[in-house]
């Protein structure tokens, strides 16, 4: 093993037919079990065989092992940006170039479709001379409209994720270019701009927060890049991966951009290869360019004529003399791939006089099957020639059938195999429909599979049918919507048991609630017998268990205060300190305040006391909920006190 993620484990492998090292990237046997994931793990292996770019790891096989699905990849010999990145930042401009051959990468899977939507140093190797190479397409997605998969979660990496991506928005071209810009800001600082927190904490930063300056070793030209690659609104980043490589190229020293220069001008004055069929160049026309017209060909005088000789203008091939239907036709010329054009060939063939045959040249029909001059053939026997035109016309009988047997096929129509769509996601059916030449009409009913999974198909996969032909895809629209018990009133425990057994889920929330028993459910939301989708969930209100709660304090010396408060437990009680002042420290009996508690819904007396000397004395009293107003009565010797009510449930 030489790698693993979240999702899978990178293995180094052995193709034993070709003889090559080859990476082989098994899915883990916990996600095998979850058709969803298995469908995200085949997606990854069908992106990377899609995109075709030096820049981007070349997938070689697909399939399925004991341990799991599997696909089998190019092995990139050197490291992974991540574990460079750990000896600290890049040189400026060995971070400049392996930004700009990333974003080329990019810019090349952009082009075909394919967003790859995880952008970070783990996914970018370092191989020989300093190439890039771009891997792991697991979380990318297709830009022709392919679904989320069911569990709608945010695919990316935090510390690199785009704020559209945190905010679960649909991604773009210019969703790879914020993250290449937080991987360009990595290299030149040693790290991201945002490192600390949860998930969530570094998604807020990505969608608030300026990234910290960049060192003072970086050019301002790169600064600029990195700061208009990370801006938080896409419509201010570079449009694609394409402008911001460009913007990169100009970032480069001036002879390094030279150098990149002459090279594109080399390419661009190189000749052109010769004509596949032997044509030569027009800097030295031969026969064929007789066939171009009168401004191509060369004059009658030069033309070769039948086996070398020189040329004359009343000379023909047997060849040239059979009926036209043997000449090839434009349809037959774009099979075989040779460019053929025909001159009309004249009823009569006649010498021009010498001034004509210097100004105006006579159109040559060259054919590769030349036979013997004119002089020749009036001395051979005619059967020899009825012999030689046999196998012509066999092959001209071949042609008209092979014609006749491709306008059979082409009127019956294309046909194609109808693909297993089952268990795939709406994303998943389309792309494997599409790529199948078959189109899908989707309808949705209640099942125990997850919510948008195909769950049946007509035709049955393995069907043959016509390009183009209706599928009717059934998709799950999860389990069947359940009515909510009513649990109010009873424990916790059971309540929770019957939300379970109806297939809810339930959230508990203790809240204080007096005259109502520990434990006991208070409130849920929703109420009961509201419908609501399977595995919803149902918020508890439970009373918790019943405590002190202080509710107004107060204090003086001697008497004459009083405060009204309100009571909802049971019971409560006042809390106080009380010490004398004065003489009444030299006498052996001092007499202190008193207080008494009022119920002023009745206006009767619910009890008093006498206040002693002391911290932390109590007096409760058992008169249950209600409108309440202390009063402290005065003694005869001066005292100090403090009072606190507490209501208990």
């Amino acid at each position: 093993m030489i790698g693993e993620g979240a999702f899978g484990r990178v293995y180094r492998g052995l193709d034993r037919r070709l003889g090559r090292a080859v990476a082989v990237k098994v899915i883990k046997p916990w996600w095998a079990e979850d058709s969803a994931w298995v469908e995200r793990f085949e997606r990854e292996a069908q992106m990377l065989a899609r995109v075709n770019d030096p820049g981007i790891v070349q997938i070689f096989d697909i399939g399925n092992a004991a341990e799991g699905p599997y696909y089998v990849a190019e092995l990139v010999a050197g490291e992974s940006l991540a574990g460079r990145l750990r000896c600290g930042p890049l040189p400026v401009e060995q971070a400049r170039d392996v930004a700009e051959q990333l974003c080329r990468a990019l810019a090349c899977a952009h082009r075909q479709g394919v967003m790859h939507c995880d952008v970070k140093p783990a996914n970018v190797l370092l191989g020989a001379a300093g190439k890039v190479k771009v891997g792991d397409f697991g979380v990318a997605r297709l830009a022709e409209g392919t679904s989320q998969a069911p569990s709608m979660t945010v695919a990316g990496t935090p510390r690199y994720m785009s704020p559209e991506q945190a905010r679960g928005r649909t991604t773009t071209a210019a969703t790879d270019v914020y993250s290449t810009g937080v991987v360009l800001y990595e290299m030149l600082a040693g790290k991201p701009p945002f490192v600390d927190g949860t998930a969530v904490e570094l998604g807020l930063r990505h969608l608030q927060d300026p990234p910290p300056p960049l060192p003072s070793r970086v050019p301002p030209a790169l600064r600029q890049i990195v700061e208009r690659a990370l801006a938080k609104d896409p419509a201010e980043r570079y449009a694609d991966c394409d402008a911001m490589a460009g913007a990169l190229r100009d970032a480069a020293p001036a002879a390094l951009r030279e150098a990149g220069a002459a090279a594109r001008s080399i390419a661009a004055t190189r000749p052109t290869a010769p004509d596949p069929v032997g044509a030569p160049s027009p800097a030295a026309p031969g026969p064929a360019a007789a066939l171009l017209g009168p401004t191509a060909a060369p004059s009658p005088a030069a033309a070769p004529g039948p086996a070398g000789a020189p040329g004359r203008a009343g000379a023909t091939s047997s060849a040239a003399a059979l009926s036209p239907v043997a000449a090839p036709s434009p349809a037959a010329s774009r099979r075989s791939g040779r460019a053929v054009a025909l001159a009309p060939r004249p009823a009569t063939l006649e010498r021009p006089s010498r001034p004509e045959r210097a100004t105006t040249p006579t159109r040559i029909l060259v054919h590769a099957h030349e036979t013997r001059p004119a002089r020749n053939r009036r001395a051979s026997d005619p059967s020899s020639g009825r012999r030689r035109a046999l196998p012509l016309l066999a092959g001209l009988v071949l042609l008209a059938a092979g014609a006749l047997a491709v306008r059979l096929i082409t009127a019956q129509g294309a046909t194609t195999t109808v693909p297993d769509l089952q268990r795939l996601p709406r994303g998943g059916v389309l792309a494997r429909a599409r790529r199948l030449h078959v189109e899908p009409v989707f309808s949705r009913r209640y099942s125990d599979a997850g919510t948008g999974i195909a769950i049946a198909q007509t035709p049955a996969a393995g069907a043959r049918v016509s390009d183009g032909s209706a599928v009717r895809v059934t998709l799950s629209a999860g389990p069947p919507p359940v009515a909510v018990p009513g649990v109010v009133g009873e424990p916790a425990e059971a309540a929770e048991n019957r939300l379970a057994t109806a297939g809810l889920r339930y959230h508990v929330n203790e809240v204080p609630d007096p005259g109502t028993s520990a434990g006991v459910v208070t409130t849920q939301q929703p109420s009961s017998a509201v419908t609501v989708p399977h595995g919803s969930t149902v918020a508890l209100s439970v009373a918790e268990t019943p405590r002190w709660r202080p509710l107004t304090t107060f204090s003086g010396v001697d008497a004459g205060r009083s405060v009204d408060f309100r009571i909802l437990g049971a019971r409560w009680r006042v809390s106080y300190d009380m010490a004398f002042q004065g003489l009444c420290l030299l006498i052996v009996v001092c007499e202190g305040p008193s207080a008494e508690a009022v119920d002023l819904d009745t206006g009767s007396s619910s009890g008093d006391f006498e206040l002693e000397e002391g911290q932390s004395q109590t007096h409760t009293f058992s008169s249950g909920p209600g409108l309440y107003n202390l009063v402290v009565s005065g003694g005869r010797d001066s005292a100090r006190w403090s009072m606190t009510v507490e209501d208990y449930y």
